[in-house]
């Protein structure tokens, strides 16, 4: 991510639109200014070559002959044409030879020679002088080159200047937005719905903090009312079905037909998890409000363990199950110190969880073991399903499989208690094989 972010990055696209227009635009004005160019060299070495040819033309004379000679670098061709027949009178012996030598006046190309031709009448009116005079057009072939080159090398040089200082430029015109950003994830992460700091600047980037630091605001308001909500409403019910769960335990005691204790039974069934879904809404409010409170003291995490383990023996017999216990004979204690009833409660979220969502017929393996001043509880069970993410399993009503009773609050609670006890919770799926893992510092 750390590569892609920025190629994605505002900050690079207003470079590169930046860069890129830039380069456009300068190519477009350096090839105008080169072909401008170009046409005024090429119009002055003609009108030069013009001149020179007139000159020498008129430095001609035929009686007596005299042919002017060229200057160095140059050719020269000289004709007299009478009654339709033309006869060369001089040629320089590099004039180039597929150059045409008769017709109007012009400025024409042979190979590599620009060349300029006159015609003037002789004196008399007796026929015509053709004056065709000469030179290489490398030098000039090599000076637009060379213009060509600077101007290539300006332009990358200016788009390279440009994209760097719009890269610069938006970065410090972007600075506050970053500043939103940091702000932004920082309340994404924190217990906290905190406002953001906003900018002075009397822009867009300022109007944007102020909108979401509304939106926060709203959305601290639907948090405080959905805790109250939920602290009210779980307050309010754990009375009632106290009372509605000891009238039933009661009447199920005092049954005589069969008939009636099953339909107790299943009501009992219902209620209690009603109190659960009570309890764990509750237990979430207090968290998210931070006014959950722990009492903390010794605990032997062992004898902990195996008290539980004899209220979940018969849900490990009915699910038909196999429970191997295994503690680490070399260490003397496992004392930790931690909220009993709150551990209890972890407790038993986890082996519920193991005891309802593990195969049948298989084997559930729990261990306390020590790692330097860790103690480590854990346990393992093959699951019906795989579990691609079981990081997501600590989100609040995430479930993998729906199927199943609860409401994806458990495991939630119980990380976010083990974390207020000062320990660590760690899920791991493998194939079809969980793992739930808690840490403790020794006690």
């Amino acid at each position: 991510m750390a590569l892609i972010r920025p190629v994605r990055s505002i900050r690079l696209k207003i470079g590169l639109v930046f860069g890129i227009t830039f380069f456009l635009g300068f190519a477009g004005a350096a090839t105008y200014v080169f072909y401008e160019v170009k046409k005024v060299l090429i119009q002055q070495e003609n009108r030069s070559l013009t001149d020179r040819a007139t000159r020498l033309s008129e430095r001609t004379s035929l009686y007596p002959l005299v042919i002017p000679l060229p200057d160095r670098g140059e050719v020269i061709s000289l004709w007299y044409t009478t009654g339709g027949v033309a006869r060369r009178l001089y040629q320089s012996p590099t004039f180039p030879a597929s150059a045409p030598n008769l017709g109007s006046k012009a400025v024409f190309q042979s190979d590599t020679f620009q060349l300029a031709r006159y015609i003037r009448s002789v004196e008399g009116g007796y026929g015509k002088l053709t004056t065709v005079v000469g030179h290489s057009n490398q030098p000039l072939a090599h000076q637009l080159l060379s213009i060509g080159w600077l101007l290539i090398s300006s332009l990358l040089l200016s788009m390279i200047l440009s994209g760097l200082g719009a890269w610069w430029l938006s970065g410090w015109l972007l600075q506050p937005l970053k500043t939103i950003i940091k702000s932004a994830r920082s309340v994404n992460l924190a217990d906290e719905v905190t406002p953001i700091p906003t900018p002075n600047s009397n822009d867009e980037l300022q109007e944007l903090a102020d909108t979401i630091n509304d939106m926060l605001a709203r959305i601290r308001q639907a948090i405080d009312t959905q805790h109250n909500f939920f602290a009210a409403a779980s307050h309010e019910l754990r009375t009632p079905l106290s009372i509605l769960r000891t009238e039933i335990e009661v009447a199920q005691r005092e049954a005589t037909q069969d008939q009636d204790r099953r339909f107790l039974a299943s009501q009992l069934s219902e209620l209690r998890r009603l109190s659960r879904l009570v309890d764990d809404l509750l237990a979430m409010s207090q968290l998210r409000a931070g006014t959950l409170q722990l009492r903390h003291e010794p605990i032997e995490l062992d004898d902990l363990t195996l008290h539980l383990m004899e209220r979940y023996h018969s849900s490990i017999n009915q699910r038909q199950l196999y429970l191997a216990i295994h503690l680490d004979d070399t260490t003397p204690s496992f004392t930790i110190q931690a909220d009993l009833d709150k551990l209890t409660n972890v407790l038993l979220n986890l082996l519920d969880n193991a005891v309802k969502y593990a195969q049948p017929n298989t084997q559930l393996d729990l261990r306390i073991s020590t790692d330097n001043e860790l103690i480590i509880w854990s346990i393992t069970n093959l699951t019906n399903v795989p579990i691609p993410d079981p990081d997501r399993l600590t989100r609040e009503f995430y479930q993998v499989d729906s199927r199943h009773d609860g409401y994806g609050l458990g495991l939630w609670i119980s990380h976010q208690i083990i974390r207020l006890m000062g320990g660590s919770l760690m899920l791991a799926a493998k194939d079809n094989t969980f793992r739930a893992e808690i840490s403790f510092k020794k006690g």
